[in-house]
């Protein structure tokens, strides 16, 4: 695993801090390789226990937690809750290069086979949705009334046993998308979203058994 060049620059974080940092990204750059990891901006994360990490690195789980907030308060990961009894998503950050604006001063790991995207700079707000959205068309089918609702097959099929009634959803973000002009990158997360909105409680589970089976 490579120690990131800025690491050494980093003297309000100890070494137990840049420790854990090295295989958060490490992590994240073996994530980056996979389809799945990504939130609907395209941004990679992580799921990384707590417990796991002190066993890697050979520390207490008290001596991650201090390291993991001294690097959320440096600004090298960003944790998103996920909700009670949940694991959080992890987001490891890059320091930008040279006299960062104020308004950008970090680089964050995307999903594409790149090693860094740069959040909002090299397109404006419009292009990047264009681009996003011609990427999509190239690699995807047309679902909808509007046929403006672009899924792969992979992607199809984990609608599909994920969300019970995707076709409306499609159906939905086809008319929405089309009455106000929207355009999303990933029209699957976007779905996949909506409906966890729409119903964030998990399906109760059913336990069945024959005469005499035990559960």
């Amino acid at each position: 695993m490579a120690f990131p060049k800025f690491l050494l620059e980093r003297t309000s974080l100890n070494e137990t801090a840049k420790i854990v940092y090295i295989i958060l990204l490490n992590r994240t750059r073996l994530s980056q390789k996979n389809d799945g990891w990504t939130d609907v901006r395209g941004h990679i994360f992580i799921y990384y226990p707590i417990k796991d990490i002190a066993a890697v690195i050979h520390k207490s789980e008290m001596s991650v937690k201090i390291a993991l907030s001294a690097l959320e308060r440096d600004k090298l990961i960003y944790r998103q809750h996920q909700g009670v009894g949940k694991a959080n998503r992890i987001f490891v950050k890059i320091p930008a290069e040279r006299k960062p604006s104020w308004r950008q001063t970090e680089k964050c790991l995307c999903s594409e086979k790149k090693a860094i995207c740069q959040e909002e700079r090299n397109l404006s707000g419009s292009n990047k949705e264009k681009s996003n959205n011609e990427s999509v068309k190239r690699r995807s089918k047309a679902y909808g009334k509007y046929q403006n609702v672009f899924l792969s097959d992979s992607e199809l099929a984990l609608l599909q046993q994920t969300v019970p009634t995707y076709q409306e959803y499609i159906e939905r973000l086809s008319e929405y998308m089309y009455s106000k002009g929207k355009h999303y990158a990933d029209h699957a997360s976007t779905i996949q979203k909506w409906y966890l909105e729409d119903d964030p409680t998990p399906p109760e589970r059913k336990y069945i058994r024959k005469e005499n089976e035990s559960l």
